[in-house]
């Protein structure tokens, strides 16, 4: 028995020992493999993952420019109408010191005229003509002065100054833009001008700036700040129109649009494609020029519109491989540290494995021996405890199978009870909105009963005084059945309100909104209270009509029924519609007190009300949201201020979905 216990013993530690140094060495060959693997991968997607961040860079640093330069596009137009305005009010504020100044008025003609012919910017100078176009100074173009302007034979600036003058005589200043002959006899599409009256005189100053010249100013400003712009690894902005025509360093002033790469492409005729078509990366070899390397290129290039430009910057290729290379060899070296690390953490492990095992099997034995007495007590156990579980298992799924039974019924019965008082306050606040129509027809039919009345009385005074003529009577009676009419009418409107048809069909909220309206608007001008609608046409929502209206009643009559109460003065509800999204939207704001944010998560809890006993039912905005949200697919939501609360009613058109989140 001994000797079988420490055969046992040393068979468990050999094979135990075997295992562990087999599972060991497997982790170690497959680490190995698996950090080669892993190393190769690394290789690839490094490299790739630098080319990316690259081309990343020098597309954030185009972009980035292009954005800066189309801004400065944009702007142009007001940097030029501001230049023009600050030298027409310096020009101004000299003729009126020179005036104050002068002895006489026939002095101060002289003196105004002499001090703004000296007011010179580059090619362009201030002129003087009179409220009759008469022109006094004109120093870039002497042969006109004399002249009048009104004369021109040019019929655009002409009309321009007819019109201009005539504003003028309205207001102080004028301005205007219009093609203009230049000083040299050629003609600028577009020249920017702005007129100012000098009243003691009643004459026009005047200055004003060719736009295509300002615009060459400021791209030579935007090339000198592209030029100065310093990218690392000697990189640099470059800049060229459609032509190819160079604009910036290193081929300033060159036409290069037939310079080809050692490979034949033909470099700016592909950059201009690719700029057209919004922009992109182009590879290609550098050419020979003086003080650049003929190597490998990789840039990216992007349109500015409305200047027909393109800019662009790049990388060359062979100094990424450089960096990439020099980048690996670190990244080989570290992982071989790694390795070597590795194997020798798992050798130090083996071996602690082997101890630990020869420790374990002793140990082990002993575990054995103590562990097979204890199983057979519990087998005993396990016996005696197995009868009496099957027994109680039997009694309990008896008991469980009777539960069951018992919570499906109590579960149906709730369900019915909780859905029949749904329908019971459902009716409520039906009926609650019927009072309010009742009271409403009430106050709508008021005026029409008193003039039916007088009407009646005054046939009867007629009669009585002779003068009931047929054509008289016929007059009354006509005028008393068209009054009639309209209050059969509003008794239809009523009925069609409160049809308990529940199909639901397409219809058009701007429909439910008038007839709503019609219904409510007598009860609210009683109360002097203003009603404005802004209806926009939308699309059709599917749903039921009646309980659409239902839920503008409930919140228009809350409406009223807040500024009555609040005492609001001049009280006014507004009612609107747009299509938002194909979202049809209707929104009602009153500007009453708003709702206090202590009651603001209540008001759509069932029975709960802001108003007296006997006043409201608190269940009216309940089943709105019911209406909208629950039977319609839609959405109800409110916002509330001291100034007033707007409710925002959603729903989607028939063309979408017919749930709306």
């Amino acid at each position: 028995m001994t000797q079988n216990r420490e055969k046992l013993r040393r068979y468990y530690f050999l094979t135990t020992f075997a295992v562990i140094a087999v599972i060991i060495m497997s982790i170690a060959v497959g680490f190995v493999i698996e950090e080669h693997s892993n190393f190769e991968k690394a290789i690839r997607t490094n490299k790739q993952n630098l080319m990316d961040s690259k081309k990343m860079t020098i597309k954030g640093i185009v972009d980035s420019v292009a954005q800066q330069v189309q801004l400065v596009i944009k702007e142009s137009q007001n940097n030029l109408e501001t230049r023009i305005n600050e030298r027409l009010n310096l020009a101004y504020s000299a003729a009126k010191a020179a005036y104050a100044a002068a002895r006489s008025e026939n002095h101060a003609r002289q003196d105004i005229k002499a001090t703004l012919a000296g007011m010179k910017w580059g090619k362009n100078s201030v002129f003087i003509f009179d409220m009759d176009g008469n022109i006094i100074s004109m120093p870039n173009q002497k042969s006109l002065e004399g002249k009048n302007i009104l004369g021109s034979p040019n019929a655009k600036p002409r009309q321009e100054m007819i019109e201009a003058l005539k504003r003028l005589k309205y207001s102080d200043t004028t301005e205007f833009e219009v093609e203009w002959t230049k000083p040299d006899g050629t003609l600028s599409p577009s020249k920017h001008i702005m007129l100012r009256r000098f009243k003691p005189l009643n004459w026009v100053i005047g200055y004003g700036e060719y736009y295509d010249e300002f615009i060459v100013e400021v791209q030579k400003k935007l090339i000198a700040q592209l030029e100065s712009i310093q990218l690392p690894e000697d990189g640099y902005i470059f800049m060229s129109d459609y032509t190819g025509m160079s604009l910036t360093k290193p081929a300033r002033n060159k036409f290069m649009l037939n310079v080809q790469d050692f490979n034949g492409k033909f470099i700016v005729q592909d950059m201009i494609k690719l700029a057209k078509n919004g922009g992109g990366f182009y590879e290609y070899v550098m050419p020979p020029f003086p003080g650049m390397k003929p190597e490998k290129k990789l840039s990216y290039v992007t349109n500015i519109k409305g200047w027909n430009w393109y800019i662009g910057t790049g990388i060359y290729l062979t100094d990424f491989e450089n960096e990439y290379n020099h980048r690996m060899t670190d990244e080989k070296k570290n992982s071989t540290k790694e390795l070597m690390v590795v194997l020798l953490l798992l050798a130090a492990v083996l071996a602690l494995a082997g101890v630990i095992t020869f420790v374990m099997s002793n140990r082990m034995q002993k575990l054995i021996d103590r562990h097979n007495l204890e199983i057979k007590r519990k087998n005993e156990e396990l016996r005696s405890l197995n009868i009496t579980l099957e027994s109680k298992v039997a009694e309990k799924t008896v008991e469980l199978t009777l539960l069951n039974a018992s919570l499906e019924k109590r579960v149906k019965d709730e369900t019915e009870k909780n859905r029949e008082q749904e329908h019971i306050m459902f009716q409520q606040g039906r009926l609650a909105a019927m009072g309010e129509m009742l009271s409403n027809i009430a106050h709508q039919w008021r005026q029409p009963l008193n003039n039916i009345g007088l009407y009646i009385q005054d046939i009867q005074d007629a009669q009585d005084a002779g003068e009931l003529s047929s054509e008289y009577l016929d007059k009354s009676v006509h005028t008393c059945l068209d009054i009639i009419q309209h209050m059969s009418a509003t008794i239809d409107n009523f009925r069609d309100f409160f049809k308990p048809d529940k199909d639901k069909i397409l219809f058009d909220v701007n429909d439910c909104i008038k007839q709503s309206l019609t219904l409510l608007r007598a009860g609210i001008e009683n109360s002097h209270i203003e009603i404005r609608t802004e209806l926009e046409t939308c699309g059709k929502t599917k749903g039921v009509p009646g309980e659409y209206s239902q839920v503008l009643v409930n919140i228009i009559t809350n409406a009223k029924d807040a500024l009555i109460e609040n005492k609001v003065r001049n009280p006014c509800i507004t009612i609107r519609s747009h299509s938002e999204n194909q979202i049809a939207v209707v929104s009602i704001e009153d500007n009453g007190t708003g709702i206090p944010d202590s009651i603001a998560e209540k008001i759509f809890e069932p029975y709960f009300t802001t108003k007296g006993e006997g006043k409201g039912t608190g269940i009216g905005l309940y089943f709105s949201k019911i209406i909208i949200e629950k039977n319609m697919g839609g959405k109800i939501t409110f916002e509330s201020s001291k100034r007033g609360v707007t409710f925002h009613i959603s729903l989607p058109e028939a063309d979408r979905d017919t749930t709306y989140l």
